[in-house]
């Protein structure tokens, strides 16, 4: 044997490398991060009640005192208060129906955790349609039979009941809904969604009658009712025949 044995050459072995630092992510841009800010509900909830006081104040004013002299019998003053029938229907209608529009914003916003700018931008084009409620209003008062008139209401009524559910959508895809109790949640989106619709077959009937717009608004939203009734029934009665 030899005494010094031949060194054989060293070769490098090149291993593979493995990055086990965490993945890179894209930088989240500056309107991702604002849209996902959660915002308390307050000084939303204060704006919607302020904007519902006003509209709701200002339907009154287009019922005037009839222009007759202080000597007028009281046979000329019911007639002038006669003719005035329409505007006080559309008032009526009007005023109960922001009322209504009100309850069920308010009763949305108590399942709503928390708002989202996305949200919030909603609500205020919601606002927009309310405000011009005394418009559209005054427009059917004067012109009852017009069907201009009566697709002009229900359009307006249409789309602030539209905005609302769209608002409940909206929070329900971002997870903004509380779900301690969801039958009772399920049953308020059914509620929003049935106002669209009624005031949406309303709207179609007027084009052909302008009086048929308001008994299809209420055909349809009853309907809806009791189709809701008997599917809260079946709901609720059957998790107790399957535990029986």
């Amino acid at each position: 044997m030899p005494k010094y044995a031949a060194k054989k050459p060293i070769v490098a072995k090149q291993g593979v490398r493995y990055n086990l630092s965490p993945m890179s992510t894209p930088p989240i841009s500056a309107r991702k991060v604002i849209h996902n800010i959660l915002l308390s509900k307050g000084r939303m909830e204060a704006l919607t009640d302020g904007i519902f006081a006003i509209a709701m104040t200002l339907l009154v004013l287009e019922l005037k005192v009839p222009d007759l002299p202080k000597t007028a019998s009281a046979g000329e003053l019911l007639h002038k208060i006669g003719e005035a029938t329409p505007l006080l229907f559309s008032f009526l209608i009007s005023f109960l129906y922001c009322g209504l529009l009100w309850v069920m914003h308010h009763l949305a916003m108590h399942f709503v955790r928390h708002l989202q700018i996305a949200l919030v931008w909603l609500n205020l084009v919601f606002l927009m349609s309310i405000s011009t409620m005394p418009f559209s209003c005054g427009l059917l008062g004067h012109f009852l039979r017009n069907r201009a008139a009566q697709e002009i209401y229900f359009a307006n009524m249409f789309v602030a009941a539209a905005l609302l559910a769209a608002q409940w959508l909206v929070a329900r895809r971002k997870k903004l809904i509380n779900e301690d109790d969801p039958q009772a949640a399920t049953l308020m989106g059914q509620q929003l969604m049935f106002f669209p619709a009624g005031l949406g077959a309303g709207m179609v009937a007027s084009y052909f009658n302008p009086l048929a717009g308001s008994y299809a608004f209420i055909l349809v939203l009853l309907a809806l009712r009791i189709w809701q009734r008997r599917w809260h029934r079946n709901q609720v009665s059957s998790p107790a025949s399957s535990s029986s």
